[in-house]
């Protein structure tokens, strides 16, 4: 049987054999003894606040290196030194991309302050260290030949052949089993295979243990681990089982899972792990669905998982999958750790939002989960200079049900910026629709100013106030409502804004989409509209006789299923203009026509003129990700009661639009 064939067989050794290392073997290893030095560290004059981005020492004076890594909690019962309650581990990337010396940890007693516990996992530099290093001599000296080469192809980090690439060891995270005291720790561990030399081939997750925090953990094995079912989408249906950017969670239950990116990153996996931590609950090929494993993102291209339980829900950050290059963080949330997913796109709004404050997940501190007290971690990866790349950790806001937040802070503290936080619910009957007055604004006269709240097993009535900030645009909008008497937390819904004095209601594409309909319902209670279907090519209206409607040769429409007024949209094709005509208006009266642009092709980079009747209203109009629209006010119809709209290419991307109201002003 080959190296590696069972779970239970170790690469370096098996699992029984690192539970006994006892003995000449551990003191040569160097296990047992006090814990490393925590208590007696130097002292250093340190600011008690958390700087992201900026160069985070130890107390020693020396750079950090634990990337990729994890802040890990100690939990009541387990030895870590006195005083240490935080535990960082992470790469140590001290001499660039290649050549790590291993996972590095750190101590703490309140987060701000870290000392520098050595390394946890040694790397190798040659095979030779079996027999003239004590270190890899006393844990790996009882292995086979064997087992001692599949140990070095895991930890051989050290590049000494130009042609061949060494090991990787990537995104490293360490739990504590209660049951066995044991320490356990999971790594990406990548590198060449047996059919290939490219650097990321390997594509497995391995595994160590340890008697104490710091070390010496004990490499046991690597592993390919749960593939897609079958008849769901399989990315690598060749190359089963790949596991990359991966994290560790343990419930409150105390069942381990691993979180971690497969089928080349395309979907991502949260598997169960079995009563020890160091295999799955269930081999690959009898692992089951929704018992043993689930994958929360499939083909969606996330990796940096990020995975804590706040109450009764579960919160999923990710990281999509550009590289070193930082990206836009998305987060998703569940009730059952292997049931449905529901992803809630980004956490972070305005500015960093596009790249993450230039950063990428790695792990959610809990520092009070029970108080909703909790740090996210990030990497502001640098390429050219690796051991020097600055971590981000700022604190995480929890809104009402399952909404999550992150902001910036250039500075901040545990005590002024960590508060406690409750889940809460909020009751609110919204009105049907805001209207939009003559200067954009949402008018707030039918929005409630009490609110029912529950939290826990309270329910009381708070004042609320509201922010209409976002509600400058027809359509659906955010309104955000604060609690007053519920400590100024806050609530976001979604309502529909609608101009006053709607003549036109189109929604380019034509579908007949739920915002359209309650528009056009809203918008009959103030008198006349004219146009019976959301969209038709020019012609008359067949209920109300009106001429208007869209030209431009060939444009078409797109529509998608569960869309809204700015999802779908109709683009015209070839450089064309695309046109949309509005008759039967009064040509004493002026008119708003109020434009919605959103881009599903953003990459594009289109851009338009847009003129009304021959004059221009905006000379150039860009078209983005965000749903934007624009109000071209007091427009006069042609003597014939006409309006036209012409959007017009100005690069050579073709252009669209999303939808097109008229109204008549006051």
């Amino acid at each position: 049987m080959g190296v590696g064939d069972r779970p239970e067989q170790a690469y370096g050794v098996s699992r029984r054999a690192v539970l006994r290392l006892t003995g000449a073997a551990a003191v040569a290893a160097g296990i047992g003894g006090a814990f490393p030095g925590s208590a007696d560290a130097a002292d250093a004059v340190v600011t008690k606040a958390f700087t992201p981005g900026q160069p985070w020492l130890d107390d020693a004076g020396n750079v950090i290196q634990a990337h990729g890594g994890q802040v890990f909690a100690v939990p009541k019962g387990a030895k870590a030194g006195k005083g240490v309650r935080y535990l960082w581990y992470g790469e140590d990337r001290s001499n660039g991309y290649y050549d790590s010396p291993g996972v590095h940890v750190y101590s703490s007693s309140d987060l701000y302050t870290w000392h520098d516990e050595g390394l946890a996992l040694k790397a190798m530099e040659s095979a030779d260290q079996f027999t003239t290093d004590p270190y890899f001599a006393g844990l790996y000296g009882d292995c086979t030949a064997d087992q001692q080469a599949a140990v070095y192809r895991d930890l051989g980090t050290r590049q000494v052949s130009a042609t061949v690439n060494p090991a990787i060891l990537e995104r490293p995270k360490v739990i504590y089993n209660a049951r066995t005291r044991k320490w356990v720790m999971w790594v990406h561990a990548d590198g060449p295979s047996g059919t290939s030399n490219a650097q990321y081939a390997k594509a497995r997750a391995g595994v160590a243990v340890s008697d104490s925090p710091y070390g010496p953990f004990r490499w046991i094995d690597s592993y390919r681990l749960d593939v897609a079912p079958a008849g769901e989408d399989n990315y690598q249906p060749d190359n089963p089982g790949m596991a990359r950017d991966m994290n560790l969670f343990v419930d409150d239950d105390g069942t381990a899972y691993i979180i971690y990116s497969s089928e080349e990153n395309y979907s991502l996996f949260i598997s169960k792990l079995d009563a020890d931590y160091t295999y799955l609950s269930a081999p690959p090929d009898q692992a089951v669905k929704g018992v043993d494993f689930i994958r929360p993102y499939i083909g969606a291209h996330r990796e940096a998982p990020a995975l804590f339980r706040f109450g009764d829900v579960y919160y999923l950050i990710t990281s999509g999958a550009t590289g070193w290059t930082p990206n836009p963080a998305q987060y998703a949330t569940a009730t059952d750790i292997l049931g449905e997913w529901t992803d809630h796109g980004g956490p972070i709004s305005g500015d960093g939002a596009a790249d993450t404050f230039t950063s990428q997940s790695t792990c959610v501190i809990p520092v009070e989960p029970k108080r909703g007290r909790f740090i996210f971690m990030g990497d502001r990866w640098t390429p050219s200079d690796l051991a020097d790349s600055p971590y981000i950790w700022l604190p995480v806001s929890f809104g009402e049900g399952t909404a999550m937040e992150l902001t910036w802070h250039d500075s901040w503290t545990l005590d002024a910026d960590l508060a406690d936080q409750k889940q809460y619910t909020v009751d609110v009957q919204l009105p049907a629709q805001l209207w939009l007055g003559a200067d954009g604004a949402a008018e707030q006269a039918d929005l409630p100013n009490r609110v029912r709240v529950a939290s826990g097993h309270r329910t009381l009535t708070s004042r609320v106030t509201w922010n209409l900030d976002e509600a400058d645009r027809p359509g659906m909008v955010p309104v955000t409502g604060t609690l007053v008497d519920f400590g100024d937390r806050t609530f976001t819904r979604q309502v529909l804004a609608v101009p006053h004095n709607l003549r036109y209601v189109v929604n380019a594409g034509g579908d007949t989409t739920g915002d359209w309909t309650s528009m056009v319902t809203a918008a009959r209670t103030e008198g006349t509209v004219l146009n019976s279907t959301p969209e038709q090519p020019f012609g008359s209206d067949a209920e109300t006789g009106a001429q208007w409607g869209w030209t431009s040769a060939g444009a078409l429409a797109r529509k998608v299923s569960g869309g809204d007024l700015y999802t779908t949209l109709r683009y015209a094709v070839s450089g064309r203009t695309l046109t949309y005509t509005f008759g039967g208006l009064d040509p004493a009266r002026t008119y708003t026509v109020h434009a919605g642009w959103y881009d599903p092709w953003p990459w594009a980079n289109r851009a338009a003129r847009v003129e009304v009747n021959g004059t221009v209203v905006e000379a150039q109009r860009l078209f983005t990700s965000t749903r934007e629209a624009s109000a071209y006010r007091g427009l006069s119809p042609d003597t014939d009661g006409v309006l036209r709209l012409d959007v017009i290419p100005t690069r050579s991307p073709d252009i669209q639009l999303s939808f097109a109201l008229v109204s008549e002003d006051e």
